[in-house]
Formats: C-alpha cells, structure tokens, sequence
C-alpha cells in the first residue's frame, strides 16, 4: 500500500474528501491518485492493491473507488463486504471492463455508482466530480438526517414536558370545536369534576353548565369565535358527576385557525373554595352591618385621622343629623380629652382613634368632649380597633351623650 497526501487544508471553499482507490495494478493505483488529486485540490487519495485492508479502516475513507476485476476479490464481492459495515459510504465501482450486466449488480449491491475506464486524462476529472459529489450529497443526507433527530429528539421532549404538564397541573387544559365540543380534556379534569376526558370528549361543553350560567358561558364563546387569537375568561359552575356544581374560572383563546389546533383552547380552574370563602366573608359582612346598624345605642366607626366612616340610624337621632353630615366630619378636635372610669385623662390632646388604634387594645366607658356638626357632646364611650384587610378602623359604641351648652366645663 502506499500513501499519496492530498494538499494542505488552507481554507479550501469546501470540505477535503479522503478516499481509497483499489486496484492491483500498482502503476494504475499511482496514475489514478495523482490524476484526481490533480483534477480536484479537495481529495486525498490512498491507494492499495490488497481489498482486505480496506475493509480494517472503513470508518477512515469518505469514498471507496475500487476496480471490477482484481484476483483475490473482485469490486463486487468487496462493495459486499462493505455494505455489511456500513450503508451511507459512497462506493464507486470503476472498471475497464463495460458489461451492463456487472452494472446493474453494482447498483443492486449498494453501489453510489458505475464508471467506466474510457477516454484519456479527462477520465479522472469526471472522477473526480463524481466523487465530489456523491461524498456532498452523502454529507448533505447525513447533516439533514442529523438535523431531523435533533430535531425529532426535541420535539419528544417536548411533547413530553407538555404531557407532564397537562397531566399534573392542577387546572384543566382543553379543546373545543368550534361548536363547543370537547376535543381534548387533561386528565384532572376527573379530580375536578368526576368525570373522565374520555366521558367528556365528544360531549358539548355547555350541556354540563348550570343553568343559570349557560347564557352568560355561550355569549363568552360566541366571543371567542369572532377572531382568531381572541381571548375571554369567564366564570361558571359545572356538573359534578355525584350531581353537585363547581364553580370554574375559565379563560379560552381562539386557536381555530391554527393547523395544530383548529379548536378553542381554555384553561380551567376550580374555584369553588374560593368562592365559598367568599360568600361566607359577603354573610358575615351583610350580619355585621345589620347588627351594626340595629343597634340601640349610637355607634361610629372612625377610619383613618379619626374620621367617621360610618354611623348607624341611632346616631342620627342623638346626635341630631343626617348620616351625610356625620360621615367625613372628624369629631375630636384638640380640645378633646378621655378619661377612663377612674376619671383619669387617658391621654390628653389625642383624639379617640389614635388612644384605641395606637394601644391595639379595646378602651372602655372612656369620658371625652366631641365637637359634632350639632354642637358639643360630652360622651361617654367604649371602642375597639379592627382591621379590614390593610385598612385600620376604630368602633366607638356612645354609651352617653349629653349636649353642651356654651360655658359649660369640657374639662
């Protein structure tokens, strides 16, 4: 065997190609290599007579060229032997001998291709190109082969964190028809409702509304379908499989254009605890206000700066005015003392929620003087601080009111 180098890789155009020639003519391996070599700047060619040693370094050569006839195994026989290794190496069978017959085997063999030996130094330029362009085909094949597995590889792990996603979260993924059919339901959908996606899929979607929902749930949908990408989220109760209602925030987009959707894409989350909490604050809230307001004596509550907020009925007739002439006056002015039921000043100068709302403790059968949109009161009282989410409020329930004439002593 012998070696003829190929020129240095000086920033050729393209990549260098190493290839073998097999012939056992000696001369005829040295008179090929040097004429391809000469016809193209990218090939490398190594010659040998002995087909075995190809086959030990397969995995070395870009490109097989090997003559038909040869003693020990012929072009044939050694493009089978190499076809057991490997499928994607361009093989070229070049011959002096024409025979369709050796041709069409070749090809049936996995051979890349069949030349003949005919012309003068021409011949080795068509060779050349030839393997140029069997080898930038293969390469070509192979890089777009590699592409699509990365490409397939990232598609699966993809579709693999969307399926961990869908089948885990704890709200309901799905797709409608543009008729309001479910089309696709993540499993959750059965922690949520009862039901399996697979009872569900098929099934109009507003069929498992309530009824008073229903109208409200087809107007949100009818939106979504006026515009691709359109989105609207509504809020709904939805049959339970035991019978009962969930109540369900849903937001829906329009995807019905999409060629990978073509459906109404939603996202649902149960909300029913939510709500319940909800409605149980809204009870006790409309409670508070009724009793708030039943109450026989005057009760005020003073919101930021000691302001009145609120007044029930009661305080209206002691103090002798309308709610709208109570609400935002600031009763306690610096001449306003408190005293506790000892008789000692609790904190003179300082109005009534700022004592209650500072010391964060209820302050009872308190003496202060108030100046109201009436006149002067000197009251007795008793308050308590509450907080109503990062708002701060005094109570203040008016045990006694007595009116002050002018001249009389607010100490």
């Amino acid at each position: 065997m012998s070696m003829k180098p190929g020129p240095p890789d000086t920033g050729a155009r393209e990549e260098s190609i190493s290839v073998v020639y097999v012939d056992d003519y000696e001369e005829l391996c040295e008179l090929t290599a040097e004429g391809l070599e000469d016809a193209s700047d990218r090939l490398a060619v190594e010659t040998t007579t002995d087909p075995e040693t190809v086959l030990d370094r397969v995995e070395e050569f870009d490109c097989v060229v090997a003559d038909y006839a040869m003693p020990e195994m012929d072009g044939l026989d050694l493009l089978r032997r190499v076809r057991v290794t490997t499928e994607e190496l361009p093989f070229i069978l070049y011959t002096g001998q024409g025979n369709e017959d050796i041709a069409s085997e070749a090809i049936s063999l996995g051979a890349t291709d069949y030349l003949a030996k005919t012309g003068g130094p021409e011949r080795f330029i068509r060779l050349a190109h030839r393997v140029e362009n069997v080898v930038d085909a293969g390469r070509a094949s192979a890089q777009a082969k590699r592409a699509r597995q990365r490409a397939r590889a990232t598609i699966e792990r993809e579709r693999g964190r969307l399926h961990a996603l869908i089948e885990y979260s704890p709200t309901v993924t799905g797709i409608l028809d543009g008729e309001g059919r479910f089309q696709f339901l993540s499993p959750s959908v059965e922690d949520v409702t009862g039901f399996s996606s697979h009872q569900l899929q098929g099934e109009i979607a507003f069929e498992y509304v309530h009824d008073e929902d229903r109208e409200r749930a087809e107007r949100a949908f009818g939106n979504i379908l006026e515009e691709p990408g359109r989105s609207v989220t509504v809020e709904i109760r939805f049959r339970e499989r035991e019978g009962g209602w969930r109540h369900v925030e849903v937001h829906g987009t329009n995807h019905l254009e999409n060629p990978d959707v073509e459906g109404v894409i939603f996202n649902a989350q149960d909300v029913t605890d939510r709500k319940r909490t909800q409605n149980e604050l809204r009870r006790e809230r409309t409670l508070a206000q009724r009793v708030f307001e039943l109450a026989p004596c005057p009760l005020l509550l003073l919101g930021e700066e000691g302001r009145i907020r609120r007044v029930n009925e009661r305080a209206t007739e002691v103090f002798d005015a309308d709610r709208s002439a109570l609400q935002g006056h600031r009763p306690a002015e610096s001449s306003v003392t408190f005293r506790d039921d000892r008789g000692d000043d609790i904190d003179a100068g300082d109005d009534l929620w700022a004592v209650v709302s500072h010391a964060r403790r209820p302050v009872r059968d308190a003496e202060c003087v108030a100046t109201l949109p009436s006149g002067e009161y000197r009251l007795r009282v008793s308050a308590a601080p509450i907080r109503e989410a990062d708002e701060r409020y005094v109570v203040v329930a008016v045990e006694n009111a007595d009116p002050l004439q002018s001249g009389d002593d607010t100490t």
